[in-house]
């Protein structure tokens, strides 16, 4: 890795060549390497080479247990959603959900007020907005927390585990967990997030 330090974008880590490069890979915001540091150095950044492809892919943090962490900031197309799952297996996603301008204040409006479940804790969840972050992550098999930050507790930092959501009723389930929770679980080799909504 080389240093960037220049004047217009925002200073970062780049590979030295293009040919190790992950084509999964983006560039890093500050939310990204903020949480890549919650975990040891020697557990990010790890490499594995997809024999299918030919390509190397890049994990964000890969646990001693095979437990892949991946932090993801942009928009991903469904192929490469589904590309990512296949080769990885056993991983999580926690999307930042402050990227979209209206996200926060949609999600604050359509999450319930009571719990549909208190053990394990859940919440109901209609989508009002535009945007698509609920839509596009349904798609995803692996379990999907979004960050919102303390924006939506006032406080405490939360994640959204994303149980499931219908894009025809634009209707789902959300749990909430305290993100230094989630830390140390991964941190642990704990069990991560609700598996399911009971049937009542």
């Amino acid at each position: 890795m080389v240093s960037k330090c220049g004047r217009t974008k925002v200073w970062h880590w780049a590979h030295k060549t293009r040919d190790i490069c992950d084509p999964w890979w983006e560039n890093e915001t500050e939310w990204h390497r903020s949480w890549k540091d919650n975990f040891p150095a020697e557990w990010q950044e790890i490499s594995a080479f997809d024999e299918s492809t030919g390509e190397r892919h890049i994990a964000d943090v890969k646990t001693p247990y095979g437990l892949v962490v991946e932090f993801q900031h942009s928009a991903m197309p469904f192929e490469e959603l589904k590309a990512r799952e296949k080769f990885y297996k056993n991983m999580i996603w926690i999307v930042d959900g402050l990227r979209g301008e209206l996200d926060l204040s949609f999600f604050q409006m359509g999450v319930g007020r009571q719990p549909i479940q208190d053990n394990p804790l859940a919440y109901g969840l209609h989508w009002l907005g535009r945007g698509k972050i609920m839509h596009n992550w349904s798609d995803a098999n692996s379990r999907v927390f979004i960050d919102f930050g303390n924006n939506f507790t006032q406080g405490t930092h939360t994640l959204w585990r994303l149980i499931m959501f219908d894009k025809k009723k634009k209707r789902g389930a959300v749990a909430p967990y305290q993100k230094d929770w989630i830390i140390k679980a991964i941190l642990n080799q704990e069990e991560i997030g609700v598996p399911y909504i009971a049937s009542k």
